[in-house]
């Protein structure tokens, strides 16, 4: 049996209205951007390709440089996100490298923190091999020479291996940490250090 005309045509007009302003509401409140407390829209205030930027010491000789492919600045939270970044340690005496999909600069240009496929070598030296860190998430201060990350890595220098869920190493002081989950295979020959030797590692 047909209900058609047992209808009340003003609830159905109002129920319309109000689905179609609903609809419209919805439609203006995806469009407003986002602003934060500033008032400056999380839009890039510019854009350098080709990113090449090279720090010094004290005594005006080099110490970093860091490149991109792409580097993006924001004006909000005044942050610095980098693509394809590459990172070069240059007053050591082995040179260390860093590489990542991207990255992302603080807002004192202090702290770096590499994201995705990153992956950190260090030359090797007299009667050393080379080292190499595999991991997805690594955050390092240059300046005070400490990578550290939270996440799974991989530590591997010739045939020894070492993984671990957390790692910080303070080139300073010599020092490296790991922590969560520790496995190692060490050949005898590599200068990888013993597990049971490191601080804080379980």
């Amino acid at each position: 049996m047909s209900l058609g005309y047992q209808v009340h045509w003003p609830p159905l007009v109002l129920a319309l209205f109000l689905a179609l302003l609903g609809f419209w509401l919805n439609q203006v409140a995806v469009r407003i951007p986002s602003v934060d407390d500033a008032g400056f829209e999380h839009e890039p205030d510019y854009v350098v390709e080709e990113f090449n930027a090279l720090a010094f010491n004290e005594a005006g000789k080099p110490r970093h440089r860091l490149m991109a492919e792409r580097m993006t600045h924001y004006m909000d939270d005044d942050t610095t996100v980098l693509e394809k970044p590459m990172f070069f340690s240059l007053d050591q005496s082995l040179p260390v490298e860093v590489r990542s999909q991207r990255a992302q600069i603080s807002a004192d240009g202090k702290q770096v923190y590499f994201l995705n496929q990153v992956r950190l070598t260090r030359a090797g030296g007299t009667g050393q091999m080379p080292v190499s860190l595999d991991t997805e998430y690594l955050h390092v201060s240059p300046d005070e020479r400490i990578m550290r990350t939270n996440q799974f890595f991989t530590l591997s220098q010739g045939a020894s291996v070492i993984t671990a869920n957390q790692l910080m190493i303070d080139d300073s002081k010599g020092l490296m940490t790991l922590s969560g989950g520790v496995k190692a295979v060490i050949e005898q020959s590599s200068q990888l250090p013993q597990p049971g030797n490191q601080k804080n590692a379980h």
